[in-house]
Parts: structure tokens; sequence; C-alpha cells
């Protein structure tokens, strides 16, 4: 019976590892999202002409931890709020980034974007 039991045990300890290895990313907060794409002001504002690379890094974050439509509308809502806030934003440039950080998604950072023409095949 033990020699059946150990690698039983072992079979199911790697189930749950793996399982859990591979749990969808949990939805960022507001907060957290507004800091992932912090370091794309530069850009936003003009201020350079390309993003930099955390500018892209963060922004696939913010995208990759949003899988339902649901998480992609809310952060949607809360970019489109904390757009609002920043002077000089180029909305040419917020409209823009996602295609120069080469992602295939509408643009999300802008102050006159609808949140609710989010679907599911794009965030």
């Amino acid at each position: 019976m033990k020699s059946v039991f150990v690698p039983l045990l072992s079979l199911v300890v790697v189930l749950v590892l793996t399982v859990a290895a591979i749990e969808p990313p949990k939805a960022l907060t507001c907060e957290q999202t507004k800091s992932l794409v912090t370091p794309c002001l530069d850009f936003l504002t003009s201020k350079t002409n390309t993003p930099s690379t955390p500018c892209c890094e963060g922004f696939n974050e913010v995208i990759f931890s949003a899988p339902t439509k649901e998480e992609k509308r809310a952060t949607c809502n809360c970019l489109k709020e904390a757009a609002s806030h920043i002077p000089n934003l180029d909305n040419d440039k917020a409209n823009k980034l996602p295609k120069v950080c080469n992602f295939d998604l509408d643009n999300l950072i802008s102050k006159d974007f609808d949140c609710e023409k989010i679907i599911n095949n794009k965030p």
C-alpha cells in the first residue's frame, strides 16, 4: 500500500503546483495600474519621441493583468480618469502607444476613449 501511496501523493502535489502556477493573474488596483504606466508620462506629454522600455513593460503588465471584459473596462476607466489629470497629454501619442509598444489593442489612455466599447478579443 505504501508503495502506491507515495507516488500518488507526489502526483497530487505536482498537479496542485501546476494548477497554482497557471492560475490567471490577479487584477491590479487602479493605483497599481497608474504606477505601472507612470514611466510612459514623458512619451505621453511629448518630452520624448519613443516610450521607454519600463513604459512598454508596465503597459504590458497592465494589459495581461486584466483578462476579463469587466477587468479591462475597470482598467480602461482607471487610465481614462488618470489621463484627465495629465497636463499636456498628447492624444496622438496616447493613440500610438499600444502600436509603438507592439500591442494590438485600442487606445486606453485617452481622455476621450469610450471604455464601454471594449470587447472580449481586444482589451
